[in-house]
Order: structure tokens, then sequence, then C-alpha cells
């Protein structure tokens, strides 16, 4: 998804960049852009020995009120506007909470968690971010320019900063995937509290045609629940806070134990239960399931089968699948999860393609590609026919007109 040509002055302006890098791996980190960039979903994460599985509200309310009639969405909590009064002092709250100012709190809060890593991870790290921030400052940039403007010397640091990493990954057995996943937590543990209650004050809704956007790729996942061989369970991947909750519900998710969301952060995850974890299915007693792990190596087989296969009607990247480190294989495992003849596969970005590809070159390191456009799914599909998908419903391309009026959403059927 790299942006193809280069004009000069790109090309001079990137080189300026490029030149800064030259002094140390500390110096070079400076240029990142900050991982507290605005986004709306978090991203799966990895954990070291196991997930963190959390089932909200244990002794909480079913999804019967005090009379016993049946709340609609099976206990869905109720989610308002917060009064101009209310909001206030909410928000002064949350400032003092991030020390006055949410820009340099959540920045803060992700340098604390990058200096507490072992001394092995944290230069690893480090590495990872410069050499990821140069490749993309220069893959722009015309085999031509590459030559014409950047020293030899540059090539040559960059060169002994990848055999650097390459030894410690080897040394401590660490992968791409680790790397990439510390800098997710780090930057959604280090918001979630923000983008919660944020999302608190405006009544978890975002702006009506955001929202509709929304609104509509969870209806093909809700309704693949109610069609012949459904089993009842949907799965949200780079669950967040809970941000999707309420459109599932409204959409016609009929009980809360239908529904597994998934993320990296910790952090994240307590604020999705704290706000989502209470309702519970008033013949089951269950409730909605919230796990903090990395999508990539967490094992389904509790929610169904032994081999986890075939047991969720329909799987959602909400603003999620361009910060998973692996998208072949994260389209490959969510595939495997989906039952047969009618499971959805649907993938949304309510601000469309063209604005990930931004998030992508603003900050390379949380964002390591833009959205797949619907030339490169069909590519995808025919080249891993174990798949056994079919495009329903084919994304706009970035740049395109419908992605500025329609946004991202892409629906894959199971065969």
């Amino acid at each position: 998804m790299a942006i193809l040509g280069c004009s000069n002055s790109v090309a001079i302006n990137l080189v300026v960049a490029v030149a800064s890098l030259a002094t140390g791996a500390t110096a070079r980190s400076k240029l990142c852009t900050s991982l507290a960039f605005v986004g709306h979903h978090s991203q799966v994460a990895r954990r070291q020995t196991q997930s963190s599985r959390l089932f909200g509200g244990f002794g909480g309310v079913s999804s019967k009120d005090k009379k016993g009639k049946k709340k609609k969405g099976g206990g869905q909590q109720t989610v308002k506007k917060m009064t101009p009064q209310n909001a206030k002092k909410v928000k002064q709250q949350l400032l003092e909470r991030y020390g006055g100012d949410l820009n340099v709190g959540t920045q803060e809060r992700i340098d604390k968690y990058l200096n507490s890593l072992e001394p092995h991870m944290r230069e690893a790290a480090e590495l990872y971010k410069s050499i990821t921030q140069f490749d993309a400052l220069i893959a722009p940039m015309t085999p031509a320019d590459r030559n014409r403007l950047i020293p030899p010397v540059q090539f040559e640091m960059v060169a002994s900063d990848r055999a650097k990493l390459q030894s410690l990954m080897e040394e401590h057995k660490l992968t791409e995937i680790d790397l990439h996943n510390v800098f997710q937590q780090a930057t959604w543990d280090a918001s979630a509290d923000a983008k919660a209650t944020q999302a608190d004050i405006v009544g978890g809704q975002m702006k009506p045609e955001l929202q509709q956007r929304i609104d509509k790729a969870c209806s093909f996942v809700v309704d693949a629940t109610k069609t012949e061989g459904a089993i009842g369970k949907i799965l949200d991947v780079g669950c967040g806070h809970g941000s999707i909750v309420k459109s599932l519900v409204d959409a016609g998710l009929e009980e809360p134990d239908m529904y597994v969301g998934l993320d990296l952060s910790s952090e994240m995850i307590k604020n999705a239960v704290e706000r989502y974890g209470s309702a519970r299915n008033g013949r089951t007693g269950k409730g909605r399931i919230f796990v903090a792990d990395d999508f990539l190596a967490h094992d389904f087989s509790v929610y169904g089968n032994e081999d986890s296969n075939g047991i969720f009607d329909g799987v959602i990247f909400c603003s999620a699948l361009h910060d998973l480190p692996d998208m072949i294989g994260s389209i490959t495992k969510a595939t495997s999860l989906l039952r047969p003849s009618g499971g959805k596969l649907v993938v949304v970005h309510a601000q469309g393609a063209q604005h990930v590809l931004g998030q992508h070159q603003a900050n390379p390191v949380m964002v390591s590609r833009g959205l797949p456009t619907a030339a490169e799914w069909s590519e995808m599909i025919q080249d891993h026919p174990e798949w056994g998908l079919s495009l329903e419903q084919e994304p706009a391309d970035p740049r395109s007109d419908g992605d500025l009026k329609n946004g991202y959403l892409t629906v894959l059927s199971k065969i």
C-alpha cells in the first residue's frame, strides 16, 4: 500500500528527516509521531503467559428487570449523552487523571510502559521502531532518488541496526509480532481511560454519518446469527472499550452471551467490562465475554469445539484489521473461526481507507499498512482457496468518492 512515485521536493524533505536518524536510536525515536494518535479501536494483544478472560459483572443483573420483564437487547445498559454540566465535570476529572493534558498525559503513560520493559525488550523495540520509520520514510522514493539523495552511511547505519535487532530477536526468541504488539499495548493501555470516558460523554455515539456506517456493518454480522445453521455467537476483534456493543444490540443481537470481544489492551477490556459486562441472558445466566489477548495466539476452543473451527456466525474487525501485525494470518484465523455456509467476515472503518493510509504515513510503527482494496481482496481469495470465502461487498478504493461518502466496508461470506 506504499504510495508510488516521489517528487524531488518530497524526496529532499524525506532525506532531511532520514538524516536526523543518524544520531542513534534514542534521538531517532523522537521522529516518531506520538503513539497516542487518534484511533477508534484497539488491536488484539499478545500476553506472555496467558490471556486475561474477564466475564464482567459476576452477580450482576440478569436480562430481566426487577419486575421480571425481559429487557430489549438482553439487558443492554442504557447509554445516554451526558448533560453539559455532567460532561464538564467528567472532562475535568479526566484531565486531572492525565495530568492536565490528554496528549501529554497519554505519551507519559506510553513512555512509562516502555521504560518498564526488560532491557533487551526495550532495546529491541527501539531498534524496531527506528528501522520501521526509516523504511517507511524511503518507501515512496524511487531507487534513483534514494541513491542520489541518501548518503551511503545512512544505509550502513540501518543495516547495522538490523543486524543488532536480528541478534536480539534470535537470542531472546522474539518475533516482529512481539515487537509490534509492544507499541500497540503501550498505546491502547495508555489511551483506554481517555477514549472510554470521551465515548461516555457523547453517549457512545459517533458523528451521525460515521455511526450509520458502523451500524450498517454490525447488521451484517448480526444477520448471520439468524440464518439457517446459525450458532448464535459473534466475535468482535479489537473490541476496545466495547465501542460497537450498542450498535450490535441495536442491530438485533438478542442476548449478551452471543458476544465475545477480544482486544490487546487489558485496560480497554477493563473499561468494556465496566460498561457492558453486567448484562445477562435470563435463560442461561451467562453474559458477554471480554478477553485481553493476542488474536493470533488466542485459543478459541473454549467457546466451541476442540479445534476452534466454525464456532462463530460472524467475525467483525471494526477499525482494527490495519492494526494487526499479520494481515494474512489474521484473515486466515478469522475464516477458520467462521461456521461454513453463511458465516460472515466483516471489515469496517467508518472514516475510510484513505484515513487509514494517512495513519500509516504518520505512524508506520502502529499502522504497518493500509486496508486491502477490492482488487487485493480478490487476489487474496484466489491465492487462499482454503479460506473458502466469497466477496459479497467490495470496499471503495482510497481517495474515491465512495470511500469519502461511505467509508470502508468489506463483507465476505463463508462458502
